[in-house]
């Protein structure tokens, strides 16, 4: 994996929250750090200018050729538009939170929803570029890669990680909705009948199978009530999440300030394992809740 390098960004910025709650996150999952590239910077903000200047509400991720501002239709346009030449492209749009927690700006909402969590564990990224968020504008991050970085085949991570501490109680708001089946996406449906998800995830070029994903309050014998969701779930989850991940999020909100037990057994394969069978996956560890709800 590639080394980290500091990014220039202005100190206590939203660009420099961000890009240092990124990498945490990021090393905290085991995955290699991306480095801010001054080219992609451009993109996000000539996007993010896009977006105010045409209210494209309906799909903020893309532009429509001919309107004023336009650069690219999709990220990775934007990028190479910019002078990088990506081969992997990603990217994640959210505000931060109205609260004085400071575990709770735009990237601490990212990582507490399913697909905008995938987005940033991409494991081949190599550099990102922030668009600060101001009181018209979210924050945007665009991802990239031209060589990939790589984990080892054997690569399991897990989150919230081992011990974990502050651990949101609900999901957050985020589109596309990973319940579209089941619920609408509202702020009371998120805190009524969500908890904050937990992840699995393998080597990038693996497949992760699952045989028994649980969480259960420490001291409890009955695993909560949950959903699993993985690629295979739905139509939807087909689209946006890689085979190598899964995801357990509870059917009611954590119990603030409380401790949390969860189980994962499953089965990784694919020729990054070095092995015919697979690997066996079988994780037990724990985390503890915060009282942060989230406008509950």
């Amino acid at each position: 994996m590639q080394v980290a390098t500091s990014a220039n960004y202005v100190a206590g910025s939203s660009e420099d929250i961000a890009f240092k709650k990124l990498n945490a996150f990021r090393a905290s999952q085991g995955l290699g750090p991306v480095n801010q590239d001054v080219r992609i910077d451009a993109a996000a903000r000539s996007h993010a200018a896009y977006v105010t200047m045409n209210q494209s509400g309906a799909d903020p991720h893309n532009e429509v050729v001919g309107k004023p501002g336009f650069t690219g239709v999709t990220v990775q346009d934007r990028l190479k538009a910019a002078g990088y030449a990506s081969t992997r492209s990603s990217e994640v749009i959210a505000f931060s939170l109205q609260s004085s927690n400071p575990d709770t700006s735009a990237v601490d909402n990212l990582i507490n929803s399913v697909y905008h969590r995938s987005a940033m564990m991409i494991q081949g990224l190599t550099h990102v570029g922030i668009s600060g968020e101001n009181a018209n504008s979210p924050l945007y991050a665009n991802f990239g890669a031209i060589k990939l970085q790589n984990n080892a085949g054997d690569f399991v991570s897990f989150y919230p990680t081992n011990q974990q501490t502050g651990v949101w109680l609900t999901h957050s708001l985020e589109s596309p909705n990973p319940f579209y089946q089941e619920m609408d996406m509202t702020q009371a449906n998120m805190c009524l009948k969500t908890s904050s998800p937990i992840s699995v995830v393998s080597e990038t070029s693996t497949a992760l199978t699952v045989t028994s994903f649980t969480v259960t309050e420490d001291g409890q014998a009955m695993p909560l009530a949950a959903r699993l969701i993985t690629k295979s779930t739905s139509t939807q989850d087909t689209i946006y999440l890689p085979a190598n991940e899964a995801y357990l999020i509870g059917k009611a909100p954590f119990k603030p300030n409380t401790k949390y037990n969860v189980r994962f057994i499953g089965n990784a394969t694919g020729p990054a394992t070095g092995t015919t069978n697979g690997l066996i996956v079988d994780k037990s560890w724990s985390f503890t809740t915060g009282s942060y709800t989230r406008s509950c």
